[in-house]
């Protein structure tokens, strides 16, 4: 008969009894101790079997078992997740789960010179970046350093080993915050405060931290895998790189301002340069005041080139609108309601699902608008001239501008033709949706009767700001 082995009762006896101990002393760091010395585990059960086969092998004893052999490679893999955890500063103590440990705070300061310095780089991968142009020839740091670590001596250790540096080379100055010298069981970040000349080149490199920057006169250059972005009164080009935020906000931009990345909410006012952007935001792009082309192209296969804003546009994942735009205005989109007044030279839109309600301003533009699922609404000035041709493939075509309008229907396509005086082309097609052309002042003439409910003859507007509320 085949004897059981020793080896299992006891290791159940060894582990009991470091639990058991771990809740009698609470303050002793088990996992730590576990994630330094488990295979010693290992070492134990490999030598009582070992001492079992050796001496009793005329007894029946076997070699490890398929259920020992699962319970082995059960015990690595936890053990080396418990090790690579505490590698990477997640540690249990008497209070539950910590990461990183204590947090200790150290002052920042460092001044240079930067007489015949063009630019100014910083390198600080974790930590708030605020930088503001002065009169002065020298760059001055100011901040707090916050380090994560186990006891006050290792961020002592830290914090001295990680020095904020400014470092001439040539034209240029280096500033440095050395966090790639700290271990990875412990978290480090600076937030700094810095005072460059106004004129030089900016450009900052970081992994998370928000950014800002004031009163500089060169350009900008920022690069960071998640930060807020805030610049005002900027006089050079800016060129940002942002994998991830919550808010880019430029106000006050003399020359160009190039964005690529991804996030929720894009505030731009009063650029002097091109604006080009490319990436996916899901929240509210706001845009005032552009005095060159508006070129973005994100998510959802959406595009957007203005030729100047003066006006304003306003745009989320439901709803683009826009007044006083400078054309050519081309604007395409899969999803959204379109709303636009008091714009100039030519508009071309399509969208797959959405209404579209158009205003324009004398002079009238060449409009070519497409809509697949959703009603097109047309509101002309009183004295417009144009060529129209509204059809709608699918739905109504109503006339309330007058009689210069004709309509026609062939089956279920409605047709709206009519030419006034000697103005441009209007191309309006709705594949599933009315189609209605109105003057300004006027309401449509398809708006449900007073005899339906009141919440049907409501305007569609009215009913979503209601909606809202």
């Amino acid at each position: 008969m085949r004897r059981r082995s020793v080896t299992g009762p006891l290791m159940l006896l060894l582990i009991g009894s470091l639990f058991l101990w771990r809740n009698l002393h609470p303050e002793w760091p088990i996992f730590d101790t576990l994630a330094r010395f488990w295979p010693f585990i290992l070492i134990i059960w490999g030598t009582l079997r070992l001492v079992e086969v050796l001496f009793s092998r005329k007894r029946g004893y076997t070699t490890f078992t398929g259920g020992e052999v699962a319970l082995i490679v059960l015990i690595c893999i936890a053990g080396s997740a418990v090790w690579q955890a505490r590698q990477h500063g997640i540690r249990f103590n008497a209070g539950g789960l910590d990461v990183f440990g204590e947090q200790y705070d150290y002052p920042v300061s460092a001044k240079a010179p930067a007489t015949g310095m063009t630019r100014i780089t910083f390198e600080n991968q974790r930590g708030n970046l605020k930088i503001f142009g002065s009169d002065t020839q020298e760059v001055t740091v100011s901040g707090r350093k916050v380090i994560r670590a186990w006891a006050r001596r290792d961020a002592d250790q830290s914090d001295a080993n990680t020095p904020v540096e400014i470092i001439p080379q040539g034209d240029r100055l280096l500033i440095r915050t050395n966090q790639d010298r700290v271990p990875d069981s412990q978290r480090i970040s600076n937030d700094l405060e810095v005072s460059v000349p106004r004129g030089m080149f900016v450009e900052a490199r970081g992994r998370s931290g928000d950014m800002e920057i004031t009163d500089i006169t060169g350009n900008v250059e920022l690069a960071s895998s998640r930060s807020d972005v805030r610049l005002a009164r900027v006089g050079g080009d800016i060129r940002l790189d942002i994998g991830r935020s919550e808010l880019i906000r430029a106000l006050d931009i003399k020359g160009k301002v190039d964005l690529q990345g991804r996030g929720s909410e894009v505030d731009f006012e009063n650029i002097a340069g091109q604006v080009t952007i490319n990436g996916t935001f899901t929240g509210t792009l706001q845009f005032k005041a552009l005095a060159k082309p508006l070129q973005f192209e994100g998510a959802r296969n959406t595009e957007v080139r203005v030729q100047a804003v003066p006006g304003r546009i306003s745009m989320d994942l439901g709803e683009f609108s826009g007044s006083g735009l400078v054309g050519p205005v081309r604007l395409v989109t899969r999803s959204r309601d379109i709303k636009l007044d008091r714009f100039t030279h030519s508009l071309e839109i399509e969208t797959e699902r959405g209404d579209i309600t158009l205003q324009p301003s004398l002079p009238i533009a060449s409009i070519e608008a497409r809509s697949g699922a959703g009603r097109i609404d047309l509101i002309l000035p009183e004295k417009a001239t144009f060529d129209l041709q509204a059809t709608a493939e699918k739905g109504e075509a109503h006339n309330d501008f007058g009689p210069q309008i004709r309509q026609e229907r062939d089956g279920r396509t409605s047709t709206l033709k009519g030419k006034v005086g000697e103005g441009p082309n209007i191309r309006l097609t709705a594949n599933r949706g009315a189609v209605t052309v109105r003057k300004e002042g006027s309401l449509p003439s398809n708006l449900p009767s007073e005899a339906e409910e009141p919440e049907k003859r409501l305007p569609k507007d009215l009913k979503r700001s209601e909606m809202k509320m």
